[in-house]
């Protein structure tokens, strides 16, 4: 076999390949499932706070967390119902000695992971920090996470909150009230299976005054379908080159 047919074979599957990751994240019409399961650990790291403007913006409140700070969560159950996966957690708090993770958990926590985006815009408070806060800690979403996200703001109506999706990061901007006298904007980023990858404030200025990133290494099965992907291609190149 010549090495142009090679190539363009080889190009090809690259090319159905890529076809195949897009199509299965942005198809419509699926079903929502739940990419995590028990026993899974996820360590979140803040990478840069700036504190006089995180200060100025939620006003009388006190920051329990550092710059370099590390806080992890290990999913204990998952129950599901007809309208939501509850989630049991053990949740680990900030610290800067990931070493205070070999100890007992700070707490115990769950989480309602609605499989219906509109109830999860249904579920989200109007108070203003109430609601902004709820976004935030939308640290787990069902996937295929693009869909689910864009439905989300579809459905979403609060009087001072707007969201929007941008490059598959879902957007929240609060504007100024007599609650909150300054106004901010949260940016989620998700992996494939669903998980917070990056939580960004943004100020009025646009300049980032916190964010919190997924530590990769505590991911398990991190990727899973790109290494779906490769074995594929494998295979088709060992049939092609036996041929």
């Amino acid at each position: 076999m010549g090495k142009k047919k090679i190539f363009f074979l080889l190009a090809l599957s690259l090319i159905l390949f890529n076809f195949f990751v897009v199509f299965t994240i942005n198809v419509s019409g699926l079903d929502y499932s739940l990419d995590v399961k028990e026993n899974d650990v996820y360590i979140w790291k803040v990478e840069k706070l700036d504190e006089d403007v995180y200060k100025s913006i939620f006003v009388g409140e006190n920051i329990d967390f550092e710059e370099d700070d590390y806080k992890k969560v290990r999913i204990d159950s998952i129950d599901k119902s007809t309208e939501y996966w509850r989630i049991i957690y053990s949740y680990w708090d900030y610290t800067d000695d990931t070493d205070d993770f070999n100890n007992k958990a700070d707490d115990d926590k769950s989480i309602k992971v609605y499989s219906d985006p509109k109830e999860k815009a249904d579920n989200i408070p109007l108070g203003a920090n109430e609601a902004m806060d709820k976004i935030a800690n939308m640290w787990l979403v069902p996937t295929p996470f693009t869909n689910y996200i864009e439905e989300f703001r579809d459905e979403f109506d609060h009087p001072v909150i707007k969201v929007d999706i941008e490059d598959d990061i879902l957007i929240a901007q609060i504007s100024v009230t007599e609650e909150i006298p300054s106004t901010y904007e949260i940016e989620l980023s998700y992996d494939l299976n669903g998980v917070m990858e990056k939580l960004v404030y943004i100020d009025r200025n646009d300049d980032e005054f916190l964010e919190i990133v997924l530590q990769k290494e505590a991911i398990p099965g991190y990727d899973v379908l790109l290494i779906y992907g490769l074995i594929i291609i494998c295979g088709i190149i060992s049939v092609v080159i036996s041929t």
